[in-house]
């Protein structure tokens, strides 16, 4: 295997992290934000208050878009695994 083909395999799985876990760290970001800006305006400073939230967020991220990650992983395995060939080929 060429260091190019594993770069491309590499970039290919970061692309396929990234998009599975964009949308649970891009709602956590708003929901800690907003609860930083109300821990502000409160003054209350305790550890929990921002973390429950968070963690509420991601667990309702994660059963909404259950469906759409796993079928997202999916098809990445099946285009590695297709490629399998492919790669061995070009050994």
């Amino acid at each position: 295997m060429s260091a190019q083909l594993a770069g491309d395999l590499f970039k290919a799985a970061l692309i396929a992290a990234l998009r599975m876990s964009a949308p649970a760290l891009g709602l956590m970001t708003v929901v800690a934000i907003v609860f930083g800006m109300l821990q502000a305006a409160t003054q209350i400073q305790d550890a929990s208050v921002a973390f429950t939230p968070k963690l509420v967020a991601a667990f309702l991220v994660a059963w909404v878009l259950a469906a759409w990650t796993v079928n997202g992983l999916a098809e990445f395995v099946r285009k590695t695994l297709d490629a399998i060939p492919w790669i061995i080929s070009q050994s």
